[in-house]
């Protein structure tokens, strides 16, 4: 909704029969969702490069990436979003242990997906107030990863045709 309201400004959301601004509803949004900026800037940042994310709870990710939308395409990645300063150090909501990380790999191998890291980078100077106005989107960067198995199997396989 918020996505609608920001960045295509093609909805207007009403409490009490009053339209709440832009700074209203990233506020309440903000209050209701902990990683709300974090969960938002990685939805804005591939919705805006064509990409449909939807919620991605379903396989144990934040947002799962469709090229045009599930009714044409089945989801291309997994996605896992977290915050981290410019020194890529940050309190993770969910910390990873290797055997977590692996059974996630699993997960998304097996339904066909790839699994993306995407890192919202928080710039050390960002101040806790500058965060209570969507204005802070444009100092937050982010960087994906994709994370992939090896095989050690299927490797050798691959260097014997070789």
């Amino acid at each position: 909704a918020f996505f609608l309201v920001y960045a295509l400004g093609c909805l207007s959301v009403y409490h009490n029969q009053e339209p709440l601004s832009i700074i209203q509803l990233w506020r309440r949004f903000r209050s209701f969702q902990p990683d709300f900026v974090s969960s938002y800037a990685a939805y804005h940042h591939y919705r805006s490069r064509g990409w449909v994310p939807k919620a991605g709870a379903k396989y144990g990710a934040d947002l799962m990436l469709y090229r045009k939308g599930p009714p044409f395409y089945h989801a291309s990645y997994s996605v896992v979003v977290e915050r981290v300063d410019d020194a890529f150090r940050g309190a993770p909501l969910r910390p990873f242990s290797w055997r977590s990380l692996a059974a996630l790999s699993r997960i998304t191998a097996n339904v066909s997906k790839e699994l993306m890291m995407c890192y919202v980078i928080y710039p050390a100077d960002l101040s806790e107030s500058e965060l209570d106005s969507p204005l802070c989107l444009h100092r937050l960067t982010t960087q994906e990863v994709i994370v992939s198995r090896w095989i050690s199997s299927r490797e050798r396989t691959e260097q014997d045709d070789i």
